[in-house]
């Protein structure tokens, strides 16, 4: 049991962080010229098709930690973890759907109606904007709730649940990528100590 938890976790992290390298979608941020060839390209829409995989894998990995590692927890640290982590799972599928959207929309079209005009590339940009507000801000709220949770089940190592509480933190107060990939960086130590560690610290 508690190796799968490891593997679990360190499999989470690591597509988390192959997800966010492949996710690289024009939001407000870029212009509509930008857009167009990013939509009018079958190598970058291929590569968001793989992100989006990779992002449903990394869910799947999640769930499976969560649910197996709920089992350590007791009251009342398990309903909170099982709460912000079933939160955050759903809000990173959501910035999945979002990102995902405007491909889908162009490859399911076998008619070619859907094309790449203006029209298109402002709601392509607008859902971009909505994934990254539910990938950058909203997930990261509940990933903080999650490793707090954690940190403070008394379950985890010392150096792990103070870490933890740092990692909250950051979640909650930091900006761009950094949460995320601190989040990844300790969910891997996570599944690394359950691999290594063959007795639940007390």
């Amino acid at each position: 049991m508690r190796r799968l938890e490891g593997f679990a976790a360190i499999g989470f992290a690591v597509a988390y962080v192959v997800a966010l390298v492949l996710t690289n979608v024009p939001d407000e941020g870029e212009s509509r010229r930008e857009a167009m060839d990013f939509y009018n390209s079958a190598g970058d829409k291929l590569r968001e098709l793989i992100a989006v995989y990779v992002m449903a894998t990394a869910v799947m990995l999640f769930v499976t930690f969560l649910a197996l590692f709920a089992l350590r927890l007791l009251p009342p640290a398990r309903p909170v973890a099982l709460i912000s982590g079933g939160a955050f799972a759903a809000l990173y599928l959501a910035s999945a759907a979002a990102f995902v959207a405007p491909t889908l929309t162009l490859s399911l079209d076998s008619t070619g109606a859907n094309a790449v005009d203006r029209q298109f590339v402002d709601f392509a940009r607008g859902m971009s904007t909505l994934g990254d507000a539910f990938l950058l801000v909203v997930s990261m709220f509940a990933a903080a709730v999650f490793v707090g949770a954690l940190a403070w089940s008394g379950v985890l190592p010392r150096w792990l649940a103070l870490s933890g509480w740092l990692v909250a933190i950051v979640c909650l107060f930091g900006f761009t990528f950094v949460p995320l990939l601190l989040f990844a960086l300790w969910m891997l130590a996570l599944g690394a100590s359950r691999l290594r560690s063959p007795v639940v610290p007390a």
